[in-house]
């Protein structure tokens, strides 16, 4: 019985030359990694060379750590962890991140996650995806099969903001694309249209992950009519700022 793991796979790949980066935070109430095996839990094809693994302690480095857990990320990680008080009373954490330069595959974010999975198992308690910005428990992340398929929408997040921009509407925009070297994308749409807008974001986001390519100036045909532009985005007088890690590509009607 074959028992290897497959890479994810990008069937729709085109090289941009961009980088892909995946990184995620794993809290923990001591140093709790003896040792990291991977052997049997990664892709073949695993950028081993490019994983970088760093223990950050409390004592040395209070505000960079707490600076996961106070303000906006505090409040998303209310929403998604069952208990605060684990993060809360962490006194370190590691930070586990994987660099590639356009890569054919997506093993460098099944080697990220193997390695969280390795570090939960040691005893995390909760796991913070920094670009997509979700929360996870220890527990789910512990629990993670080294064969599960890809699922392009658990890697990134789609947010609504909840402020209308005059001239713009609200922005829904996507979260966590640089770990597939692409930019996020933004759509700005009246509060009535952010279910659409979340849908389409959600579509292109898989065609992205899965090796498609975007151009400013491209020409996007949805739900058989419609027609959207894609246009770059720069913040800026009626566009919004919505502090993206990254570049980002705008999506407008093609009549604006």
């Amino acid at each position: 019985m074959d028992l290897r793991v497959e890479p994810w796979q990008r069937p729709a790949h085109h090289a941009t030359g961009r980088e892909a980066v995946a990184m995620l935070v794993a809290f923990a109430g001591d140093d709790v990694l003896t040792e990291l095996a991977l052997a049997g839990t990664v892709p073949e094809t695993a950028p081993v060379d490019a994983l970088n693994v760093h223990l950050h302690r409390y004592a040395e480095e209070p505000e960079w750590i707490d600076g996961f857990r106070t303000g906006p990320l505090r409040d998303l990680a209310a929403q998604q962890l069952p208990d605060l008080r684990p993060l809360d009373e962490a006194t370190c954490c590691y930070t586990i991140r994987v660099a590639v330069q356009d890569p054919p595959d997506l093993a460098h974010l099944q080697l990220a996650w193997q390695v969280a999975a390795s570090v939960a198992r040691a005893g995390a308690v909760a796991v913070l995806d920094v670009y997509a910005h979700d929360w996870f428990p220890g527990e789910a992340v512990a629990a993670l099969d080294a064969h599960r398929p890809f699922v392009p929408m658990r890697e990134i997040s789609v947010v609504a903001e909840a402020e209308s921009v005059p001239g713009f509407g609200h922005p829904v925009h996507t979260r966590g694309m640089i770990k597939f070297g692409r930019p996020d994308l933004v759509i700005g749409v009246p509060e009535d249209q952010i279910g659409d807008a979340a849908t389409i974001l959600n579509q292109l986001g898989r065609m992205l992950a899965e090796g498609e390519v975007l151009e400013p100036g491209q020409d996007l045909r949805v739900e058989g009519k419609r027609v959207l532009t894609v246009v770059p985005y720069r913040p800026g007088g009626r566009i919004p700022d919505v502090a993206l890690i990254d570049d980002g590509l705008l999506i407008v009607d093609a009549a604006s």
